[in-house]
């Protein structure tokens, strides 16, 4: 367990930028729940991130980088650590080689939004998919993230790391046993950057398939109220949201925490919600898949922290 005073000695020689002490996580969470982290540091270059990891990982100091914390939730007891928020890690650019191949290459604090954005400006297809997903490159990756058919694997070329000892390593797809929500990297190794390989498309039919994808996200997921994305990984046969209705649990509520009238695979933030509540409520959900269907659910949402 990390205190504010040995953060503050270990980083204090370091330059840091922006940091903040005892800081609540709820006022990054997009489900707006979460208790506080020791210390919550502002990434903005590489060099910085690998001083920081460096030094808390000399003084023994727990660390967690997290992008835009669209799938995270931390218990109400908080984070005994520094959590990196990676965000200032956004740089996005365009690579045509005289091979006429085609790259876009992002930062791992980059909103997919904006890989998305450039990949439109360039006419590049390949990416449409993940239109309308808030979280960022690192995160993306990390999870393989997918919909419609497509997963992250299918487009990246290379991820660019901070290795275990603090030294920068390439891995190139191939090197990366992808996964169902998850890309075979090592546990504590950080993702600095990705390169994708895109094809040259028709500007309209890109547009066009990007703004039907996110029209269809709000009409089908509750964008409305905070959340965190799809809480439970699909199953086999049937999609999550399908099983948690047949259990009759759309619209059952632990405090402010409800499970989504528009889509039972996402739990919103109805006011004033508590990290608690929310994790009661996964815990309700799962006891009842297990006892009534036999069915274990494994949480997509990634939960951290102490009680």
């Amino acid at each position: 367990m990390a205190d504010i005073n040995k953060i503050q000695d270990a980083l204090g020689d370091i330059a840091v930028g922006k940091i903040l002490y005892d800081e609540p996580m709820s006022r990054y969470a997009s489900l707006l729940v979460g208790g506080k982290a020791d210390a919550l540091v502002f990434i903005v270059n590489e060099d910085q991130l690998i001083q920081i990891v460096r030094r808390l990982k000399e003084k023994k100091i727990d660390f967690l980088p997290v992008g835009n914390m669209t799938n995270i939730i931390v218990r109400d007891g908080g984070y005994h650590g520094v959590i990196l928020l990676m965000k200032g890690l956004n740089g996005v650019s365009y690579l045509c080689t005289p091979e006429r191949q085609h790259y876009i290459s992002a930062q791992a604090g980059a909103a997919l939004a904006s890989v998305l954005s450039r990949a439109l400006a360039e006419e590049l297809t390949g990416m449409e998919f993940c239109a309308g997903i808030p979280g960022s490159i690192g995160g993306a990756v990390r999870m393989n993230a997918g919909a419609y058919g497509r997963e992250i694997k299918d487009v990246v070329e290379i991820v660019f790391l901070l290795d275990v000892d603090g030294k920068k390593k390439a891995l190139r797809r191939e090197e990366i046993s992808f996964s169902y929500r998850k890309a075979g990297l090592p546990p504590e190794a950080i993702i600095l950057s990705a390169r994708f390989r895109l094809e040259k498309g028709q500007a309209q039919q890109i547009k066009k398939r990007t703004s039907e994808i996110i029209q269809w996200r709000h009409e089908k997921h509750p964008l409305e109220y905070p959340n965190a994305g799809s809480v439970f990984k699909n199953i086999p046969g049937q999609t999550v949201g399908e099983l948690i209705e047949e259990l009759g649990m759309k619209g059952v509520s632990c405090g402010d925490a409800q499970v989504s009238l528009k889509h039972a695979n996402f739990i919103v933030n109805r006011g004033k919600a508590k990290a608690s509540d929310v994790l009661e409520l996964i815990a309700l959900i799962q006891s009842k898949a297990k006892q009534e269907k036999g069915v274990i659910l494994e949480p997509e949402v990634v939960i951290i922290g102490e009680d």
